[in-house]
């Protein structure tokens, strides 16, 4: 096989021949025949594991060889003794440009001696995890394994690659791939990398790749792997934190509460660039108005006291800088657990909660806004609305009804966010505009609440209209939380305005989806940062004016992890594979997903790769509400009826 290689030569045709012949692409000679022993090799071995030393003479053997060479390594296990671990090479790269190979190491749980009481649970299973990717991207940073072997100037022909990482967590614990505790047997823990395969040109670096794999990866796994490399009581204090949070998260609803914010929190992060807490003697640590002061249970600790916000109508005030926005962020993203010292440790909120906001120019499909807006000109449809430029107006009603679709049991709003029109209209403007087709949140808000148990927080800093109508007023005061509740109804009173109250908040939507024929057919979504999920990739290739084609995400705020965007693409193919003439049913199909796939459910072993992170239903569905050229309809009658609409559930794809 060596010698077949050699003869082909070093050049470009070598590397065509090496990789498209036998398949209808340039070159001949026996490099079909090559490429069939090397598939014959990995098949073959796939059932078997090879010794540490036989991985040592694979990378040998093909040092020097094109770079397809490192085929022969894939589906392949190797065993390594003390410690005693097996590594898999699950995908190999098909040349040094594209993504890095994936890899993974399992380890029996005896092996690492981990205490068995970190496996009890999924909630200590997620904080094992997330402990232990922190852990290995700092043994992967202090060991600089994740810099390129070559210099970024050396050109095409020089060395490249070698680049070996882990998806490391923010400051957010989250369910990962990453890291996972496998049931089989008495149990094991695996660990997901990735690695750039080294290269000069398109050349096989053997000597490169093998200090890689066989040395500097045996230290990473001792030092993360094994319970004796950590300190017993940072980990210990780690997984009790977490399970603390989500301890207190649990007591809200017997409380009545929507949130909780412990006293001692600190909000404020370092900067617009950083989700770190701010530092410095500046900073103000939160403290609950006496009113508002309850008391929940930590697992672990003891008692925490703090502002507990009722359900209901919260309004959220204060003057320019004083914290009511920062109070509102630390809020939304509550629905997370975070790791000590965070200074959010001790913020928790109701699971279902959903941030929304105006997104001028968003795609809406099929969504019934009409609790909001009715009587469009043209006679627009708004039981059904549909359009690829939605104004601010639209697409904050598309947003909130969206989210009541999936079962948000709290919406949260920022004045600064939002599209005020949809927010307030006072009785000048009632007076002046008489079709004016919009009735405003602040219209709804009370029904919404007494209709469907739904409770709104929201950030107001300049419209009076919502002291009516609000339960609570918290007012920011040099970031220390007031009650101004009673101030807040005296000025109604002293200063009454007529802020209708509609007794009816409308209908909900109830949605069958059907997905865009080319996201099954071109390449899979994918995504590469927070914010965006490309779609139809070779279809902007062939049209540079369709560049960045795909789902625009921007909007969606709770998102906090690139991994979560990767999730919500890999679902986004699961989806639009599922087969049924009436379509997907969207809050069934998400439930089925969250199934697996929630934030405090350990994730699934057959799920692939290790940069998968888990996402709640309502930003997997703001991401498919977003996918242009959906298709949409009313569920089944007898579904809409009950709220269930069919039974068609979906499973995230393995």
């Amino acid at each position: 096989m060596v010698q077949a290689l050699n003869s082909s030569g070093r050049g470009r045709g070598a590397y065509f021949k090496a990789r498209y012949a036998g398949r209808g692409g340039r070159g001949g000679g026996n490099a079909g025949t090559e490429n069939q022993q090397q598939l014959s090799i990995a098949e073959s071995s796939s059932s078997s594991t090879s010794t540490w030393a036989q991985l040592s003479q694979a990378l040998d053997s093909i040092d020097g060889q094109q770079y397809g060479s490192y085929k022969r390594l894939q589906n392949r296990r190797f065993e390594h003794k003390s410690p005693d671990f097996t590594l898999s090479i699950n995908h190999v790269q098909t040349d040094a440009y594209a993504p890095p190979s994936k890899i993974s190491v399992r380890m029996d749980w005896k092996t690492t001696c981990f205490p068995t009481e970190y496996a009890a649970s999924d909630i200590r299973q997620i904080a094992l995890a997330d402990y232990l990717s922190r852990a290995a991207a700092v043994c992967i940073r202090s060991k600089h394994m994740d810099r390129s072997v070559g210099s970024g100037n050396s050109g095409w022909s020089g060395p490249k690659g070698g680049v070996f990482s882990i998806n490391a967590p923010a400051q957010e614990v989250l369910p990962r791939t990453s890291a996972l505790v496998l049931p089989d047997g008495d149990k094991s823990l695996e660990m997901r990398f990735t690695v750039s395969l080294p290269a000069r040109g398109r050349t096989v670096l053997g000597g490169e790749a093998k200090s890689i794999l066989c040395n500097n990866l045996p230290e990473l796994v001792e030092r993360t792997m094994l319970y004796s490399s950590h300190l017993a009581k940072e980990l210990n204090t780690h997984i009790h934190c977490v399970e603390d949070q989500a301890y207190m998260r649990s007591q809200l609803e017997a409380k009545g509460l929507v949130a909780f914010v412990g006293n001692g929190s600190i909000l404020p992060r370092a900067s617009g660039a950083s989700a770190r807490s701010m530092t410095g003697k500046h900073v103000v640590p939160f403290k609950s108005p006496p009113e508002l002061e309850v008391v929940l249970k930590r697992k672990h600790d003891s008692e925490v006291r703090g502002m507990g916000i009722p359900k209901g109508i919260t309004l959220l005030t204060g003057g320019g800088y004083h914290g009511k926005s920062t109070l509102l962020e630390a809020l939304q993203l509550g629905i997370y657990n975070y790791i000590p010292g965070d200074g959010r440790e001790l913020v928790v909120t109701n699971p279902n909660a959903a941030k929304v906001r105006a997104e001028d120019g968003r795609s809406v499909t099929g969504t019934d806004i009409s609790a909001f807006i009715k009587n469009l000109p043209a006679k627009r449809n708004t039981d059904a609305f549909t359009t690829d430029d939605a104004s601010g107006s639209t697409s904050m009603a598309a947003n909130i009804q969206e989210a009541l679709e999936l079962g948000a049991e709290v919406i949260m709003v920022d004045e600064d966010t939002s599209a005020t029109n949809l927010l307030v209209r006072d009785e000048r403007m009632q007076s002046l505009i008489k079709n004016e087709p919009i009735t405003p949140l602040v219209s709804k808000v009370r029904a919404l609440y007494d209709q469907h148990g739904v409770s709104t927080i929201i950030v107001v800093g300049g419209l009076g209209d919502w002291l009516d109508v609000a339960d609570n007023v918290i007012g920011m005061d040099s970031y220390a939380p007031r009650m101004l509740t009673a101030e807040a109804k005296a000025l109604s009173k002293k200063f009454p305005r007529k802020v209708v109250q509609d007794k009816n908040y409308g209908t909900l939507p109830d949605r069958n989806v059907g997905f865009p024929a080319a996201i099954l057919h071109d390449k899979p979504p994918v995504a590469r940062r927070k914010d965006f999920i490309t779609v139809f990739a070779d279809r902007a290739l062939q049209d540079p004016s369709q560049n960045e084609a795909g789902i625009d995400i921007s909007g969606v705020e709770q998102l906090v992890e690139c991994g979560q965007t990767r999730t919500i693409a890999h679902s986004i193919r699961s989806l639009a594979h599922v087969k049924d003439a009436e379509g997907v049913h969207l809050k069934t199909a998400l439930s089925g997903i969250e199934a697996e796939v929630a934030l405090e459910k350990a994730m699934p072993e057959k799920l692939p790769g290790g940069d998968l992170v888990a996402v709640r239903r309502f930003e997997l569905g703001a991401a498919v509400n977003r996918i242009r050229g959906l298709e949409s309809r009313a569920a089944r009658a007898e579904g809409a009826q009950t709220g269930e609409g069919p039974k068609k559930k979906a499973r995230i794809d393995h």
